[in-house]
């Protein structure tokens, strides 16, 4: 959460001021020294850019856009591999 943050450069205190708790709260969320409710977890997910499962395991989840992209170039990598 904290990365996600930090990227969209957005302070623990700004964060908190957008999500309408205090900024102690946001901080032991940080720290996962705090759970949250469902409605708070996707609220973040929304102003963060993340998706929720990134929140509750910190791995990147790929748009289904960017799966396509990837293996488009795939496709083409193979394609040139194939006529060496």
């Amino acid at each position: 959460m904290k990365e996600a943050r930090n990227k969209k450069g957005l302070t623990q205190e700004r964060l908190a001021e957008m999500l309408g708790v205090d900024r102690l709260h946001v901080n032991r969320l940080e720290k996962g020294a705090k759970a949250c409710s469902i409605d708070l977890l996707i609220d973040i997910s929304q102003l963060l850019d993340v998706s929720t499962d990134y929140l509750l395991k910190g791995t990147p989840v790929i748009s289904s856009d960017a799966r396509v992209r990837m293996l488009s170039a795939l496709t083409e990598l193979t394609a040139i591999i194939n006529e060496l």
